[in-house]
């Protein structure tokens, strides 16, 4: 696993492309948010984020050149920046309808809902940002 920090406030990790990464995210996606002083609320509504595109990425997405995948996050004046980059591609990525029903594909409904703005680009791999307000 590798993790950078750089002037900006932004920290990326590289994990391994399995599913136990979604909690290793997780926990250090916390514990540098709450070493920084965000409000536990931000930090478990951005613990839901990257849960669910973490997961998103293993589930639909395949891993980079070195069966990895990439999760990052800035603390900015306006905003907390969410990013997870796999080696796939993707020509369109959406938020489904929720409903009572559905088993699964709740992921970026979830992140439409909890977050001011998401999106995604191709550029080596598929890279899928949120963005979440903390002030």
């Amino acid at each position: 696993m590798g993790r950078q920090h750089d002037q900006d406030t932004c920290v990326t990790v590289h994990l391994p492309y399995h599913p136990s990464s979604v909690r290793r995210a997780r926990h250090l996606l916390a514990e540098d948010l709450r070493r920084t002083g965000v409000r536990e609320s931000v930090v478990d509504d951005a613990g839901l984020v990257v849960s669910e595109l973490l997961t998103n990425g293993l589930v639909h997405g395949s891993p980079n050149a070195d069966r990895m995948i990439a999760v990052s996050w800035c603390l900015r004046p306006e905003c907390l920046w969410l990013s997870v980059v796999d080696g796939g591609s993707v020509d369109e990525l959406k938020a489904v309808q929720l409903n009572d029903h559905a088993l699964s594909g709740r992921g970026l409904a979830i992140v439409d809902h909890v977050c001011d703005r998401w999106g995604f680009e191709r550029s080596n791999g598929t890279r899928v940002t949120a963005e979440l307000a903390y002030a």
